[in-house]
């Protein structure tokens, strides 16, 4: 936009004067109004009172100029930052300040009369108009001109909208009366004064106190006075500002100010626009002060009017930030320029007003897509710029002087080169960059936009071409550079007849010259593209490296690397054409160093970088780059030149040579970015190796650098790793018997240690390698340590007379399979290993030979058993050995057993602990073996008690020793055997009531001791007695005949306040128990409460120990006896509440007759009555009563007897006797004891007959 006037090309703003701070003018300094606006009647507003200083005053200037709006986005979201004001454009003039003439000077009498006057004596009467008037005759655009920059300038700068004056206001009861007078005297002098000089500007106040009004009692009063003196608004016109104002108070008082007179400010620019539309609105061209030349020269036309007026209310409407309405405005304007009635139509190419008209529809068409981007209508823009481009081209075809010139090229340049500024002014917020880019996922964190959508009022079906869209503005200056170049190719191609200057050149020629080139805003073909001998000239590689540059940025912001080398790569070109090496060089550096065209194998277009480089190296001396270039060069992979010699060893011989010592460069590069012609590549000749045993490895040196290229020679090659091995090393040993031949050499490399690194290994061979040569060196390695060994970085060193190159590579992981080289006659042949050898392998311990073995190790154990087993150890190394063993006993949820090793005794400090699961092999605490001699045997024996719950373990036995020789390397051999815990026996429990033999106590008289009880300690019981019945079946689950010798319940604990006693119903003896046989045996217990009156439930925690052997001599301490405890569930025995006992007892008279003896029992202190119902049945016949009642007292218990004959055999017989609580109605369940079955009855089973 630097080709236009700047009063076209900026956007405006309320123009606003602050009169009495400070004179800031000279910040910004402006053309005096005489050459801008001239005429005689200037309205000068000036004041005898002084300008206020202090730092009150700065500051508060500081504050209005910091709202200043000229730098701000050019978008509708600016005045966010400008507390929401539409923004104002300050100028700070002290207390003197000029209004330019509103008319212009009548014409001096030179004979010129005004048109249609009569001829008279007395003076003429001239119709004035505006100094910058199409209708005066001093005016630069007279007489057929559309309209002035200097109109523009004339609001912007010179008439404000609002004129602020700052007067300081204080308190003085001696004076107050005089100020106050000379204030109101001043303050009607600058309103008389700018009401004299016809604008409408508005006029504000603001009296600024100081700290004599805190205390003053009248400034109110005072205040008002004024204000009635001076017709001053309080509200919008007259502002005070307390003294000792923070910054922050000071800016919210400027704000304040700024809001006030902000809709003031846009009156004063609305009635601006009414006056401009009323003079549309007549439909009358005025008359001028002078008519132009008589027959020479006409007026402006009609339609040349209306584009006046059009642009003078689209700019009127951006002063108000109306810009829907200035882009409707700007658009009436460029429809009556283009128009078949327009002045374009009307004006000849050739003429001086062709191209100011031409530059006024630039300003016209500049405007309105500032618009659209204000209005955030992107697509709008674009297609608003499209259409302006293509209707000027279609003028300038029909009309002008054709598209095919340098000056069209010019100007498309310079007009994409707008779009990319306004769209840089604007700031929209798709092309804000909204992160750094990144690898992120772009669903999450999104992506920096390169061009924008659609708005949203354009229908979804419509279809829309690429360019319609609005991009971001590295695409505009992508396309200003490229009809830059444009430009310069159509300037190359001029006549060498038209480039000569005028002056030498014959008039016929030159005025030929201007009917075929355009002059419009570009220089003259002898100017554009002088002859050789002629000075000056356009810089076009200037102008297209400028506009490729920011192009370059743009597309560098948006993270689009593959445009920007592209970008780079033609200012390059360009730079290299005009041999501009110096800033050449600075593009092609960063180019080179990270291009993708390396990378993805372009290998022409990085071939053009490389060669573009080496050159700009060589013009500007920079031998670092001279050499890394050189390098890269060396490569087949590029375009190579057929007369260039690579020799990289003196590559340096056209450099001067200087102190070659201190100045001597030193070159970095990473193979993963450059390309390299030598390769190196250390392989093992297997995966996996054993510490302290040799393992043949192999280097290979090879060369695809270009034919006929000098030899290169390698000072080191060094090889690190990670691991057991810290690095090989090989150094450069001159060969004077080498040749250009592949070869393969045997080699032997020095092992050296320094605390605390791991070993290296040099070695030296000749490294002078030449193109398409390799060289191989075969030696073993021997490691130290066991572990993996991994490949960390390759490295080799060129240390030549003039510089050193290192040259390393981080990159060595492959999946491709290594390579081995062998010897096959005077050649190599190469053949593929299995398995990628060159970047990791195994380094395993040394494989031992020591041998363990557990002889009696049983298949399995049982669970609680005693357990001892023998190591067997036995050396069958070659030599004498120290060792130690150490056992671990894991389980599945890695708990351990403890263990002991026999023959010491708990004291022994050669007891064993269970090891550190995590701990490493020297750490662990072990079991001191001592020294092996060749082939000799050691047993030593372990005791564990195996786990009380089944479970399977693993059983470790590592024995570490080392050999009498190397006493350095650790050698290990373990045996893990799995030991598995059975559970010999299982069982189940069946719990029955039994009848107590004892008497009850009695409810009328309790026993003596309990009446007597006092001590709360006491756990004598006095509660009713109750038998009980547990019968437990046991199973073998074992997988051998196991000796039962005796079974227990053991009693863990007693819930309830009971005592229990248990007796056996069987007698102790042996008993084997085959796998899977049974065994029944039963127990009685005896329950008793403590307290007559506990009414709590009990509950019985009890185990079943079962005692057992395996078999054999019950002396062999070898089979002891074992303890083997079955949890037995839960017993709930009921609180004590009344139940019905049944037993059944065969007749010892009557044969096949039972007597079923029916006990209720009562243990309750309630007086219970209940009813007996024997119901009958077919299977038997019984005899008693059928139906009675029963009355019990507390605490007592009766049986009732029923004689039962069966009337069947062979099944069971269940007498169904019903018993109901009489008060409760409740059914009592009859339970059954020994031998009987429960059910729907208590049933008693009877015999078949014999």
């Amino acid at each position: 936009m630097d080709a236009y006037p700047p009063e076209f090309v900026q956007h405006n703003l309320p123009f606003i004067v602050l009169s009495g701070l400070e004179d800031k003018s000279g910040l910004e300094p402006i053309p005096a109004i005489q050459d801008v606006l001239p005429g005689r009647a200037i309205t000068t507003i000036n004041s005898d009172v002084p300008s206020i200083a202090g730092k009150d005053a700065r500051q508060l200037l500081r504050e209005f100029l910091s709202l200043d709006g000229s730098g701000a986005p050019w978008n509708a979201r600016g005045g966010a930052g400008r507390a929401n004001l539409l923004g104002f454009r300050f100028r700070a003039v002290g207390r003197r300040f000029q209004l330019p003439p509103r008319k212009a000077d009548p014409p001096a009498s030179t004979g010129i009369s005004p048109p249609s006057s009569p001829t008279t004596t007395s003076p003429p009467s001239w119709t004035l108009h505006s100094p910058i008037s199409p209708l005066t005759p001093g005016s630069p655009i007279f007489p057929d001109g559309v309209i002035a920059p200097t109109w523009i300038a004339k609001h912007q700068q010179y008439v404000p909208s609002v004129f602020i004056s700052f007067f300081e206001f204080s308190s003085d009861p001696n004076t107050d009366s005089l100020r106050d007078n000379q204030l109101k005297t001043e303050i009607n002098r600058i309103k008389g004064q700018i009401q004299k000089s016809e604008y409408r500007t508005k006029y504000a106040v603001v009296l600024m106190g100081d700290e004599s009004v805190l205390d003053a009692q009248d400034v109110e009063e005072r205040l008002a006075t004024i204000r009635r003196a001076t017709g001053l608004d309080l509200k919008t016109s007259l502002f005070t500002l307390p003294p000792n104002q923070s910054p922050a108070e000071l800016r919210s008082f400027a704000v304040s100010v700024l809001s006030t007179l902000q809709p003031v400010s846009v009156e004063y620019y609305r009635d601006l626009t009414k006056h401009s539309r009323r003079k549309k609105g007549r439909g009358t061209v005025p008359p001028p002060t002078a008519p132009p030349t008589r027959g020479t020269s006409q007026t402006l036309s009609h339609p040349g009017w209306n584009v006046r007026y059009d642009f003078k209310l689209g700019v009127f409407a951006e002063f108000r930030q109306e810009m829907d309405a200035a882009q409707r405005h700007y658009n009436f304007a460029l429809e009556a320029l283009f128009g078949s009635e327009g002045i374009f139509e009307t004006t000849a190419s050739w003429l001086p007003r062709w191209d100011d008209i031409r530059l006024l529809a630039d300003a016209i068409a500049l405007r309105q897509v500032r618009c659209h981007l204000w209005n955030a209508m992107p697509t709008a823009a674009a297609q608003a710029w499209l259409k302006y481009k293509l209707r000027l081209n279609s003028l300038l075809d029909r009309r002008g002087k054709g598209t095919s010139n340098y000056g069209w090229a010019a100007w498309e340049s310079r007009w994409a080169q707008i779009m990319a500024q306004l769209i840089q002014r604007a700031e929209l917020q798709v092309f804000s960059i909204k992160h750094p880019i990144s690898q992120d996922d772009p669903l999450i964190n999104g992506t920096n936009e390169f061009f924008s959508p659609p708005e949203k009022h354009i229908p979804v079906g419509e279809r829309l071409s690429p360019w319609e869209l609005l991009h971001h503005a590295g695409y505009w200056y992508k396309l200003s550079a490229d009809n830059a170049k444009r430009r310069y190719i159509l300037a190359k191609e001029i006549p060498e007849e038209d480039r000569t200057p005028p002056g030498m050149s014959p008039a016929a020629k030159v005025s030929n010259r201007n009917q075929i080139y355009d002059h419009y805003l570009v220089p003259e073909p002898h100017l554009e593209n002088p002859l050789p001998d002629q000075p000056g000239g356009f810089e076009h590689w200037k102008d297209i490296y400028e506009k490729l540059k920011a192009a370059i940025a743009e597309f560098d912001s948006r993270g689009q690397q593959r445009k920007v080398e592209q970008l780079q790569l033609e200012a390059s070109r360009t730079l290299l054409h005009v041999k501009r090496f110096d800033e050449a060089f600075k593009v092609l550096r960063p180019l080179w160093e990270s291009m993708y065209w390396r990378r993805e194998g372009w290998w022409t277009l990085a071939s053009e970088v490389l060669w573009g480089l080496h050159e700009c190296a060589l013009r500007v001396q920079d031998a670092e780059t001279y050499v890394a270039t050189e390098w890269e060069l060396l490569s087949q992979a590029f375009v190579g030149k057929s007369r260039y010699r690579h020799d990289l060893m003196g590559s340096l011989a056209s450099f001067p040579q200087g102190d070659a010592a201190a100045h001597k460069p030193s070159i970095f590069l990473d193979n993963k970015d450059f390309v390299s012609s030598v390769f190196a590549t250390l392989t093992f000749s297997e995966a996996e190796g054993h510490v302290g045993e040799p393992l043949q490895s192999q280097v290979a040196l090879s060369s695809t650098a270009r034919a006929g290229s000098a030899s290169v020679t390698l000072s080191t090659l060094t090889f690190q790793y990670n691991g057991s091995l810290s690095e090989i090393h090989l150094s450069h040993k001159p060969d004077e018997a080498a040749s250009d031949q592949s070869t393969l050499s045997d080699c032997v490399l020095e092992e050296t240690t320094q605390s605390p690194q791991k070993p290296r290994w040099l070695a030296s061979v000749d490294m002078t390698i030449h193109p398409g040569q390799t060289k191989v060196f075969n030696f073993p390695i021997i490691f130290r340590e066991a572990g993996d060994l991994t490949a960390v970085a390759t490295r080799f060193e060129i240390n030549a007379d003039r510089f050193d190159l290192v040259c390393s590579s981080t990159d060595v992981e492959s999946e491709e399979l290594s390579t081995w080289w062998l010897q096959a006659g005077t050649k190599l042949k190469s053949r593929k290993l299995n398995k990628n050898t060159s970047s990791t392998i195994k380094v395993l311990p040394k494989p031992p030979k020591m041998d363990i073995r557990l002889p009696d190790l049983r298949s399995f154990y049982y669970t609680d058993e005693p357990v001892s087993l023998d190591i067997e150890i036995t050396n069958k190394e070659d030599e004498d050995t120290e060792s130690v063993v150490e056992v671990r006993l894991l389980g599945r949820s890695k708990d351990t057993l403890g263990y002991s090793w026999a023959g010491h005794d708990a004291a022994s400090p050669s007891k064993e602990i269970p090891p550190s699961l995590d701990g490493s092999d020297l750490d662990l605490p072990g079991h001191v073996v001592g020294i092996l001699a060749q082939g000799a045997q050691r047993t030593e024996k372990i005791k564990f008690i195996a786990p009380s719950e089944p479970s399977d373990y693993a059983l470790e036995v590592k024995v570490l020793y080392h050999l009498a020789s190397d006493r350095d390397i650790p050698i290990s051999k373990t045996l893990i055997a799995e030991l598995i815990f059975n559970g010999p026996f299982e069982a189940n429990f069946e719990f029955t009531p039994r009848l107590h033999p004892d008497p009850w106590p009695s409810y009328f008289n309790l026993p003596e001791a309990e009446t007597d009880n006092t001590d709360p300690e006491s756990t004598a019981a006095f509660g009713i007695a109750q038998k009980w019945h547990l019968q437990s079946k046991v199973a073998s689950f074992a997988e051998e005949a196991l000796i039962v010798k005796d079974m227990t319940l053991e009693t863990h604990s007693i819930h309830g306040g009971a005592a229990l006693a248990v007796s056996k119903e069987f007698d102790p003896e042996d008993t084997t128990m085959t796998p899977q046989d049974l065994a029944e045996r039963s127990f009685t217990l005896d329950t008793r409460k403590i307290d007559l009156e506990d009414r709590r439930p009990t509950a019985l925690d009890l185990s079943l120990n079962i005692t057992w052997q395996r078999p054999g001599n019950v002396n062999n301490n070898n089979n002891p006896s074992v303890t083997t405890s079955l949890p037995i569930p839960r017993i709930q025995i009921p609180a004590p509440e009344p139940r019905v006992l049944c037993t059944a007892l065969p007749s010892s008279t009557v044969p096949d007759l039972f007597h079923f003896d029916y006990t209720l029992e009562n243990p309750t202190m309630h007086f219970l009555t209940f009813e007996l119902n024997m119901e009958a049945s077919e299977e038997f016949g019984f005899s008693g009563p059928k139906l009675r009642g029963l009355h019990l007292l507390p605490l007592s218990r009766q049986t009732v007897r029923y004689n039962i004959l069966p009337l069947v055999r062979g099944k069971w017989v269940s007498p169904l006797l019903r018993v109901t609580d009489r008060y409760f109605n409740k059914n009592l369940k009859v339970q059954g004891t020994g031998g009987l079955r429960g059910g729907k009855g208590v049933g008693v089973w009877v015999g078949g007959e014999e």
